[in-house]
């Protein structure tokens, strides 16, 4: 019997397709059991060693749990959501947790940052079916002979699917497919050229981040709605101005900064790592652009180095950046707190002391896209204890109650209690009233004082100081150099470094005055410095209040 042409055809075309469902069910099943797992990932598929930091200073390893982690959290809502889990079978993530699924790293040079990303894409292209990935760089020397030059040396040396292309591009399938990008040469096309892509696997790669321009942050901002979405963030962090810097604040950003000074072959003076970072470098940068001093000081990132006890150096910027991977400041003469300071008392380690007062500081917000936030200092420790969205004022003083009793419970030892209140705009005054009229924090605290803060009133020291804000921020500047923040949220960093200063004559005499909340607002996407306010309400010293109590006990 003849068979018909068509038919014949018909049966080829059937045939690819069946081929092409085995080959696709073949790698799926092959890369199953990695798909939670990208370290063993990387080890057993590319073929190289991820290398792990030391809890204080981070590393590969520490960036790949992450990914790690937002992938389980990303899982497990599209489980929820699509109702095929309980709430009660959730392990990972809860109904209302922000997933923390963009990892931002700024990095000194050479310590594999691109060889972590590298991982990070194979991994994600490889367990994630039909994934679509975007990476981009400022210009195409940047995107090909970085990043892709290792998912090239990696996909090869792996064997893995799908066939890597000079472009450069990686296509599996018409919806299984990675792509990079060069943002200079979009000749003002680039959110039209940036946007379009949605699908349940997404992920997008900035590599030389503070140089990519702003229109890819705004288009990946427009696919990142929905699915599950990774958002891989990587540069040498030269100034405090691009998008990049401005990212670390995200509620949903996961921040790493790693120094080449505890890289694996800097510590061991030797190749651990290959084609990394060594210790010669670091010396030649510390030769070329570090000073001596006597002590540490936390507002010029002071620093040592574990191969030579007791020598402390000062770094000059282009040491800061390409070092330590910190972000040179350029607003050091216009604002009170540096981000030394924070960083110092972020790493400080504080001593418990069970009788030490407490000090909280509510800024309250009811109205708009402010929140409100309750600080509270105990001792040496400082931290947020809750942020307020619309609330009324009775949730602000629950949650100022239930802290205070908590702590008394605690440390029964503790005796005083004094809550300062934003009383700006009037709202303010409802929690304060709540609060004096409750007879359980009287008995709790025999030291018990509510105070009512205008921002605008008069500050103790007039012959420095337009007002009290610009007062307070002052003085917190102080009292972080003995404080710790603990667990704080990165909002606080950008407010406390970021709100600047302006000198004004007042009857002769040159004050301080901080600028207006509408001028930080339009310089941080309408965002008002409501963690700042909070904080320097809870850590400035008792002085500055003493003749300012409108209210207490």
């Amino acid at each position: 019997m003849k068979i018909p042409t068509g038919a014949y055809l018909m049966s080829s075309v059937a045939q690819e397709r069946l081929n092409k469902l085995n080959r696709e069910s073949k790698a799926e099943n092959e890369f199953e059991a990695y798909r939670f797992d990208p370290i063993r990932y990387i080890t057993d598929k590319l073929g190289w060693h991820a290398w792990a930091g030391d809890g204080e200073h981070p590393g590969q390893i520490e960036i790949l749990q992450a990914y790690e982690l937002a992938l389980r959290q990303l899982h497990e809502r599209y489980e929820y959501e699509q109702g095929n889990v309980t709430a009660e079978q959730l392990r990972y993530w809860q109904p209302g947790q922000v997933i923390k699924n963009r990892i931002r790293i700024e990095a000194g040079h050479t310590i594999g940052k691109s060889k972590a990303a590298s991982g990070i894409f194979s991994h994600f292209f490889d367990t994630c079916s039909p994934a679509i990935i975007y990476s981009f760089a400022p210009s195409y020397e940047q995107i090909n002979d970085l990043l892709w030059k290792e998912i090239r040396t990696d996909r090869r040396n792996g064997n893995l699917p799908g066939r890597v292309l000079e472009v450069p591009e990686l296509k599996l399938s018409g919806n299984h497919f990675a792509k990079g990008r060069a943002t200079s040469d979009s000749h003002g096309k680039g959110t039209e050229r940036t946007q379009g892509q949605h699908g349940k696997y997404l992920m997008f790669i900035i590599d030389e981040a503070e140089g990519v321009a702003d229109f890819v942050y705004d288009a990946i901002e427009s696919m990142a709605s929905g699915g599950i979405v990774i958002v891989l963030m990587l540069a040498n962090p030269r100034t405090r101005t691009s998008r990049f810097y401005k990212q670390r604040t995200r509620a949903d950003v996961v921040n790493f900064r790693i120094s080449c000074i505890y890289h694996p072959n800097v510590l061991a003076d030797k190749e651990v790592v290959p084609n990394a970072v060594r210790r010669d470098y670091v010396e030649s940068m510390i030769a070329a652009h570090c000073e001596i001093v006597d002590r540490h000081d936390a507002d010029t990132h002071t620093f040592d180095v574990p191969w030579r006890a007791g020598v402390i150096y000062r770094p000059d910027a282009e040491f800061m950046f390409r070092v330590l991977g910190i972000a040179p400041s350029n607003l050091s003469e216009k604002t009170f707190i540096s981000t030394g300071r924070v960083e110092s008392a972020k790493l400080r380690k504080p001593e418990i002391d069970p009788s030490a007062p407490i000090r909280m500081g509510v800024d309250v917000a009811r109205f708009g896209t402010d929140m409100g936030t309750l600080y509270i200092r105990h001792g040496q420790r400082c931290w947020r204890a809750k942020q307020f969205s619309k609330q009324d004022t009775t949730i602000y003083k629950e949650s100022i109650k239930a802290e205070a009793l908590a702590l008394k419970r605690m440390y029964p030892k503790i005796t005083s209690l004094h809550v300062r209140v934003d009383g700006g705009g009037g709202f303010g005054g409802g929690v304060i009233d709540q609060l004096r009229r409750d007879m359980e924090l009287r008995e709790a605290f025999a030291d018990f004082k509510v105070f009512e803060v205008h921002n605008n009133g008069a500050p103790h020291n007039p012959k420095a100081y337009d007002n009290l804000v610009t007062e307070m921020y002052a003085e917190s500047n102080e009292t972080l150099k003995g404080v710790s923040l603990i667990n704080i949220p990165s909002a606080l960093e950008e407010d406390l470094t970021e709100r600047e200063f302006e000198w004004v004559n007042r009857k002769g005499v040159n004050v301080r005055r901080l600028v207006d909340k509408e001028e930080f607002r339009k310089k941080h996407d309408g965002r008002s410095p409501d963690d700042g306010d909070g904080l320097c309400l809870c850590v400035a010293p008792d002085h500055l209040f003493q003749n300012k109590v409108i209210r207490a006990n």
